[in-house]
């Protein structure tokens, strides 16, 4: 049975695709990392939604709020596995311009196993926003204070910054992986799949660092 080194995977990803494209397709493992990943986005989406259920009056509050919470647990699972596709369908589709040839389900698999930094940034982005959902005030019913309450969760908060930092930071690494995943799934050049991955990556880190700089102040 193969092992899922990780060792290999986040620091020599070019080995450990060339060992894996030796093999049958397999989604065992791709399927494990995306659904950890999904659980860490469903617990994220639990605590927050769970914050904010106790905003509603009273006699809407058990109802909507399960509602609430059980639509953010299912968006958490649904919507990870989702970008998976997506994702996965975004990079093939580029991937035609250099005339690359593989299959999409190899690509898929391979896609799945970059996914492994995202666990750890996932992981941070969970206890930040348990802190962050914990020390805000949401009791009043006024909209005004409870808008206040929500912009000093991120203005100028350390905790805020350094969760996305991180984020960035292993989306990078994961766009490292990635890279090597296409070369080998797709039977690219490094410069080709650089470029295959970097057109949407460096689009959405842009955008990521945007946010980062000119938004977290007047969200």
């Amino acid at each position: 049975m193969d092992n899922l080194n990780f060792n290999n995977l986040l620091f020599d990803p070019n080995s450990f695709f060339r060992e894996k494209s030796r093999n049958n397709v397999d989604f065992k493992f791709p399927v494990l990392i995306i659904f950890v990943t999904a659980i860490i986005a469903m617990v994220s989406n639990f605590l927050v939604m769970n914050q904010f259920s106790g905003l509603l009056p009273s006699d809407m509050s058990s109802s909507i709020s399960t509602i609430a919470i059980v639509f953010g647990i299912a968006g958490g699972l649904i919507g990870t596995f989702l970008y998976w596709f997506l994702l996965t369908g975004i990079l093939y589709s580029i991937s035609y311009v250099f005339d690359s040839k593989g299959s999409f389900k190899r690509t898929l698999e391979f896609i799945g196993y970059g996914f492994v930094p995202q666990i750890f940034s996932s992981l941070i982005g969970v206890v930040i926003t348990y802190k962050l959902t914990a020390s805000a005030d949401f009791s009043s019913q006024d909209p005004q204070l409870i808008t206040e309450s929500v912009t000093q969760m991120f203005s100028n908060n350390p905790l805020y910054y350094t969760s996305q930092i991180i984020g960035i930071l292993c989306l990078l690494l994961s766009a490292y992986i990635w890279v090597f995943a296409l070369l080998h799934a797709r039977n690219m050049s490094i410069k080709n799949a650089t470029l295959t991955v970097g057109i949407p990556v460096g689009l959405y880190v842009v955008y990521m660092v945007y946010l980062f700089l000119f938004t977290s102040g007047s969200i």
